[in-house]
């Protein structure tokens, strides 16, 4: 790993607590900065010295899918992690992960946050484990709440937490592990610039690309320091979508999402499309995108692939950074996204995914969408998603026609409803207000 020594040290630290007791390394930065390499790396050292590993890397477009977090970072481990668990926790973690249909009264979060922190404690009997998660600000709520009754509530376990947050700003620390371990045990680290002699070793080391003294500082204070940046600006130099005239300064587009947007025009139409229906999947696969896009799929995305836009990981579709997913999407016309969300909705099985792919199918209020996501309200409720279940009842509300008020109250106090079921009185409030 090219000039991070810091943040290298900082993990075989943080590796190095995990036995002794429950501890945490925090990685912020800004887009670009390297901290999923890092996090990566902290996954590496721990699989080197055979701990268990719990990961998950939630995608944006994952954001709204309740427990879709806590589903990855169990999949593997399910069987084992779940089976001395008392049977009440493990009905709660079944319903809510969809193993097992609701009966009775729904679980509450407190007690799918119970059954995960049973999990943990259960594995790590076993020896030490590293719960990891990159990009934990788009961490669904759901598993956010499970993640942070757990964090709070494991004492001497041999526990630790690998996060990697985008951070622009001061930021508040996830899972609120601030107050739930002792300050000595956590530490948050911010992955700083480049410095030009690394930036130097980095562009050699990707591209394969080396440039005279003063392009390389004009490209090193251009993007900051930033990596992703860099090797945006030096593909851009390389391919001549911008050129270096001596002595000028580097003619760069104002921002990073025009560099991702020109290096994704590079790319074949059809390449496009298949990324734009990868960038609004939740769980993007090469089935499931080639039968949106009515297309061969793997042969589409070849060429993405050759260019380091996304990764292939058995069926999974993972873009290399999540700016190029957002810049696939919003490359598409209005109508182009609708029309992928509306196919998407004919295909996925989840009765909450599939409402959710409607609302944004549609320009404006709907009934049959309206129903579609009352529907994926009541089945939120039931897994014990109280917060999933306040936003697709405000969907449904605000979709609603008005040819149908008792409908739209109906929903819009079922939306408060679950609001304040889930701990959050002020929406609950403004829900009512509204």
């Amino acid at each position: 790993m090219i000039g991070r020594d810091e943040e290298q040290s900082a993990l075989h630290a943080f590796l190095a607590a995990v036995p002794g007791g429950p501890a945490a390394l925090v990685l912020t930065g800004t887009a670009g900065a390297g901290k999923t390499t890092l996090w990566k790396a902290g996954l590496a050292g721990a699989l080197e010295r055979s701990y268990r590993v719990l990961q998950t890397s939630p995608a944006q477009s994952e954001a709204a899918l309740s427990f879709a977090g806590v589903a990855d970072l169990l999949d593997e481990v399910l069987e084992e992690s779940v089976a001395s668990l008392p049977a009440p926790q493990r009905r709660a973690l079944e319903v809510a992960l969809l193993l097992s249909e609701a009966e009775g009264p729904a679980p509450d979060q407190r007690a799918v946050g119970v059954a995960f922190l049973g999990a943990v404690r259960a594995l790590s009997q076993r020896g030490s484990i590293v719960v990891a998660v990159d990009d934990v600000q788009w961490l669904d709520a759901a598993s956010t709440a499970a993640l942070a009754f757990a964090a709070r509530r494991l004492r001497d376990e041999p526990a630790g937490w690998l996060l990697a947050q985008r951070a622009d700003g001061e930021a508040a620390v996830p899972l609120a592990l601030d107050r739930a371990l002792p300050e000595e045990r956590l530490r948050r680290l911010e992955v700083g610039p480049l410095g030009i002699d690394d930036l130097h070793r980095l562009l050699r080391a990707r591209l394969g690309a080396s440039f005279s003294r003063p392009v390389l500082r004009r490209l090193h204070e251009t993007a900051g320091g930033n990596p992703f940046f860099a090797l945006e600006l030096a593909r851009a130099l390389e391919r001549g979508s911008i050129a270096a005239a001596p002595g000028e300064p580097l003619p760069v587009p104002a921002n990073l999402r025009e560099l991702v947007r020109s290096r994704l025009e590079a790319l074949p139409p059809e390449t496009r499309e298949a990324l734009t229906v990868a960038a609004a999947l939740a769980q993007p696969t090469l089935a499931l995108t080639g039968a949106v896009a009515q297309t061969d799929a793997a042969e589409c995305l070849r060429p993405a692939v050759q260019a380091d836009v996304v990764g292939l990981e058995d069926e999974r579709i993972r873009f290399t950074h999540p700016l190029l997913a957002s810049g696939s999407y919003e490359a598409a016309s209005t109508g182009a996204r609708r029309r992928i969300h509306a196919r998407i909705a004919e295909l996925v099985d989840d009765p909450e995914e599939r409402a959710r792919h409607l609302a944004l199918a549609v320009a404006g209020p709907d009934a049959a969408v309206a129903a579609s996501l009352d529907d994926a309200a009541h089945r939120a409720h039931a897994r014990g998603s109280q917060g999933a279940a306040a936003e697709l009842s405000d969907q449904a509300f605000r979709l609603t026609p008005p040819e149908h008020p008792r409908e739209a109250r109906r929903r819009a106090v079922e939306s408060a409803s679950y609001a304040f079921m889930a701990g959050d009185t002020p929406r609950a409030r403004g829900l009512l207000e509204d």
